[in-house]
């Protein structure tokens, strides 16, 4: 797997790695990641839809019309890496 889920479209670089920061400690959704960082709505979920297909995140049920997301067993582990 590529330490870099995105092609570009999205928030690329150190960009994916906060995102995942975030998703470590509790399940957010899209909207919140993007106040967090504040970057625009479209470009967190480019970013978190590559994630997904990376395996590093993944979908939360919530019963809530929203999509919140959580970091994977895998995310979580090159989030470790990351910060060694």
């Amino acid at each position: 797997m590529s330490m870099t889920p995105t092609d570009g479209a999205g928030i690329s670089g150190p960009g994916w790695l906060r995102l995942l920061y975030h998703l470590v400690g509790s399940p957010k959704t899209p909207t919140e990641l993007a106040a967090l960082e504040r970057k625009h709505l479209s470009e967190v979920s480019r970013t978190l839809r590559s994630m997904r297909d990376s395996g590093l995140v993944e979908y939360v049920n919530t019963g809530s019309r929203e999509r919140y997301y959580r970091a994977t067993e895998e995310g979580y582990i090159i989030f470790r890496r990351s910060f060694r």
